[in-house]
């Protein structure tokens, strides 16, 4: 990364602008590369900060590689780097500004750790594209771009960090959930002990990992249901259950109806659109 800086305005100046005219407005954005620098400053927008590498030090706290602030409008800072720092930053400002960074962040002049997301990275770069096109759909692009970045932020500094997500148990689930599958092996999917991932899949999904997969065999069966012919039989086998008796109790169970009475009620609606 190298530093760069884009203005939609001729001096560096004018970019420091606040604006209650408009819902959200991007002043100017940019990246820094640099091994020394120092600031010090009061701004009228907001200024968010991402830090890639290195580090920056503020006057009440330390930003590492993976943090992220956003200092409001009219806040002193005063930072300085140590040693080989990069960070990607962009200044916003409108009525619903504030609004919009709280509802992300919750807090506004304190550090988040939300890690090194190269999608947060190439919305920047998107950024940066848009101030160097600076036609009228720009704006709006921009605008778009900063609320992406925002929501990522969001996502990240949340209590449930990617990282504690179950992507790769629940990813795994729905390519094979027509086969057999133990919770155990889902959990040292996630590098956790079963009753910690148990913990956590129901804190991500409302349920639990059996049950989720139940769900997912139940949404395919219906679906069979309504566009084939197959039989009960071949419709259990399908979706993972050797046994058509149990399968119509889950099914039953879980929809209210059993699956001939779903199959009628589909071929009852599609009848109805036909006529109408």
């Amino acid at each position: 990364m190298h530093t760069q800086t884009y203005y939609h305005t001729k001096f560096e100046a004018d970019a420091n602008r606040e604006s209650t005219t408009v819902s959200l407005q991007v002043n100017c954005t940019g990246a820094v590369s640099q091994m020394r620098f120092a600031n010090r400053s009061v701004r009228l927008d907001f200024y968010y900060i991402y830090v890639l590498k290195g580090k920056m030090i503020l006057e009440d706290c330390e930003l590492l590689a993976g943090d992220v602030i956003v200092l409001e409008p009219g806040h002193p800072y005063q930072y300085e780097s140590e040693g080989e720092t990069e960070y990607l930053w962009v200044h916003y400002t409108g009525f619903d500004a504030r609004s919009i960074t709280v509802s992300a962040l919750q807090q506004l002049n304190v550090k988040k750790t939300i890690g090194i997301h190269p999608e947060i990275a190439d919305c920047f770069e998107k950024l940066f594209r848009e101030f160097i096109i600076n036609d009228e759909a720009s704006k709006t692009l921009s605008v778009c771009l900063v609320k992406e970045i925002l929501a990522l932020t969001s996502r990240y500094a949340g209590e449930r960090s990617e990282k504690t997500r179950p992507f790769a148990s629940i990813e795994y689930i729905h390519r094979f959930f027509r086969t057999e599958i133990d919770v155990d092996s889902l959990a040292a999917m996630e590098n956790k002990s079963p009753t910690a991932f148990r913990s956590a899949f129901k804190a991500h999904t409302g349920v639990s990992p059996n049950e989720y997969i139940i769900l997912q065999r139940i949404s395919e069966a219906c679906s069979l249901l309504s566009r084939t012919d197959k039989n009960i039989s071949e419709i259990a086998k399908a979706v993972g259950y050797e046994d058509p008796y149990y399968f119509s109790r889950i099914f039953k169970k879980k929809v209210g109806m059993s699956p001939f009475r779903y199959r009628q009620n589909a071929e009852e609606g599609r009848s109805m659109r036909l006529t109408q």
